[in-house]
């Protein structure tokens, strides 16, 4: 335990622990275009129109309590998707004019780019360049993505090779494009322009988003939202594909053609709205909140916690937990493995197959800490190269919270693109009485 101490890294932070995703309703208006969010919350929503006329004109600010307000309902018709720019003026893309403008927080509106296709969904880039997914369909001009340079240049960026006809894009953390929009793909574009397929969905995808090491696509025809991690694989985020729109868990809410997707500055919440069937009435703007807090009953973190751990439906899993109340710190080890070849877009440290020694720590809050973790790799057992041993390289989170004095709970997001939750329980006994009495003391204290 002293060297795993001794090997910890002081800077760490917290955070209550999760529960599953939640779906709520922010407002009913009559938005069915793009989305963007600001650092406060704020949303600005669109009008395309609805699915027989196409000929919405607004742009509307709606505030983090669901307040809306018309900024301006003088955009040629079909705007859809917008972006907002770093002076706090909105990037809009008008459809139909095969242009994006410029609308002020007044209302007032002055050309940016012109020339692009059935402009939808924009993205900017570190460099300050706009990219825009394109889908022209009513003209016979080719699709795909367009970028307008910081001169206001516009040229076509990656066209063809099924980009006919998407409506989301996004950037990862890497500078790599993602498209979603032509049929089942999620389609990858390096800096380059190549265009590589990196992923497929059980259903048509339109618009997509990154963030937290993952990426949201919103499936229109089967009514749901889909999650795909940083290998492709793809699963349900929430939807019971039941064509209605309904609040509540993840797993139980539905959506009603569900199309335009964002996700807010602090990746914590995603907005989704959609189009109504040929009517012409207001429609939902839904949230999901990705990360809201666990209302399941838990016993405040202490020293009786301490001890070895082991998860009952994970082999070959061990942890070491120890609590150091006065200090507000959690020291944690992991005993696990990786089974996955290298990953040459991680560290070394995190690529190779074989055992995994992780270790971190992190601050308590009352009933749940956030450990974040390191991987120690190139010591030699009582070898004199063990002074020479690798610097931990980080490797993600450990959420850690505990239902009883014998149970608890471990999520996990890790570098390597891994995410999700296990049980755990201890290995010996004999730290009980000590847990359950100094809980006794914290509930007696409050």
């Amino acid at each position: 335990m002293r060297f795993l101490i001794f090997m910890l890294i002081t800077a760490s932070y917290h955070i209550n622990v999760f529960a599953e995703p939640v779906v709520s309703t922010l407002t009913e208006i009559k938005s069915t275009a793009g989305m963007s969010v600001a650092e406060d919350g704020t949303l600005y929503a669109a009008d395309f129109g609805d699915i027989n006329t196409f000929a919405g004109t607004s742009l509307y600010k709606i505030t983090a309590d669901g307040q809306s307000t018309l900024i301006t309902d003088q955009l040629s018709v079909g705007p859809s998707g917008n972006l907002i720019d770093d002076d706090g003026t909105i990037l809009q893309s008008l459809y139909f004019s095969n242009s994006i403008v410029r609308v002020n927080q007044d209302g007032t509106i002055t050309n940016f780019a012109s020339g692009i296709p059935g402009p939808d969904d924009l993205v900017k880039d570190n460099q300050g360049n706009i990219y825009v997914a394109t889908c022209p369909f009513a003209n016979g001009s080719e699709g795909g993505v367009y970028r307008v340079d910081t001169s206001g240049q516009v040229s076509a960026f990656a066209t063809g090779s099924g980009l006919n006809c998407i409506g989301g894009i996004t950037l990862d953390d890497d500078g790599d494009l993602y498209v979603a929009g032509s049929g089942n793909n999620i389609n990858k574009i390096d800096a380059n322009g190549q265009i590589s397929t990196f992923a497929q969905l059980p259903s048509g995808g339109s618009h997509i988003k990154f963030g937290n090491n993952e990426f949201y696509v919103v499936m229109p025809s089967a009514n749901q939202v889909a999650r795909v991690d940083r290998a492709g694989n793809v699963s349900i985020l929430a939807g019971t594909g039941a064509r209605e729109n309904i609040d509540g868990l993840a797993s139980e809410a539905a959506f009603r053609l569900p199309f335009h997707l964002e996700i807010s500055p602090d990746n914590k919440k995603l907005f989704v709205n959609g189009g109504p069937d040929g009517d012409n009435t207001a429609n939902p703007i839904r949230v999901i909140d990705l990360f809201p807090e666990s209302t399941t009953e838990s016993i405040k973190i202490n020293a009786g916690l301490n001890g070895a751990w082991f998860s009952p439906n994970t082999s070959a899993q061990g942890f070491m937990i120890e609590v150091l109340p006065q200090r507000e710190l959690v020291f944690f080890a992991w005993f696990t493995y990786d089974t996955t070849p290298p990953d040459t877009s991680l560290s070394a440290t995190v690529g190779d197959p074989g055992h995994r020694w992780l270790s971190g720590q992190g601050n308590i809050e009352n009933k749940a800490v956030m450990i974040d973790l390191l991987n120690t790799s190139g010591g030699l057992f009582l070898n004199a190269q063990e002074a020479q041993i690798t610097a931990p390289g980080a490797y993600g989170t450990v959420n850690l919270s505990f239902s009883s004095c014998s149970s608890g709970q471990l999520s996990y997001a890790l570098a390597n693109g891994l995410t999700g939750s296990v049980e755990i329980q201890r290995i010996a006994d004999d730290n009980v009485t000590l847990c359950q009495m100094l809980s006794k003391d914290s509930e007696s204290t409050r």
